[in-house]
């Protein structure tokens, strides 16, 4: 055996939080900015809908894609590293599957958006104020379900018992 292998089980544990934390954010803010695109193109009252079309207002709101995902990251990348942390203590007992994953992203969005709530002092409060329990919620949701659905042939994989030993 490879004295520098890594141990099967640091990857177990490791794995589910990168997964949670890097797409997760990524995928939340580009779905909030597909919103806006969506809403700006279909809005017949917006400027950018009756001037080009769909161009027009990708060119408008392009910029506005970074913004979203910055702030996803801000925002969501605590949660989504919270949610990859219960999830990965999930997986040292159970398999996991998309109850897991769903139940480990609205845990870790209302200890993490209650912390703001409660009164204590926190970033989410001051990016997004009090009352967005329910869109984060909703986004965070989302956000599991997309890195589960897309990812769990690898996760099941990885997570199947192997014939050789941990180290």
């Amino acid at each position: 055996m490879n004295a520098n292998a890594v141990p099967r089980s640091a990857v177990r544990f490791v794995v589910p939080i990168l997964v949670a934390a890097v797409p997760g954010p990524l995928i939340a803010g580009i779905a909030v900015w597909l919103f806006v695109v969506a809403s700006d193109l279909f809005d017949p009252a917006s400027s950018l809908a009756s001037e080009g079309g769909l161009l027009s207002v990708l060119a408008g709101e392009g910029g506005l894609l970074f913004v979203f995902v910055g702030f996803a990251y801000l925002i969501g990348g605590p949660i989504a590293l919270l949610a990859g942390v219960l999830l990965s203590l999930w997986m040292i007992w159970r398999p996991p599957s998309a109850v897991a994953a769903n139940a480990a992203a609205v845990i870790a969005t209302v200890i993490w958006l209650g912390t703001a709530e409660g009164g204590f002092p926190s970033l989410v409060e001051e990016a997004q104020g009090r009352g967005s329990l329910l869109f984060t919620l909703a986004l965070a949701v989302f956000a599991a379900n997309v890195c589960w659905f897309s990812l769990r042939r690898f996760v099941r994989l990885a997570s199947a018992p192997s014939s050789q030993p941990n180290a």
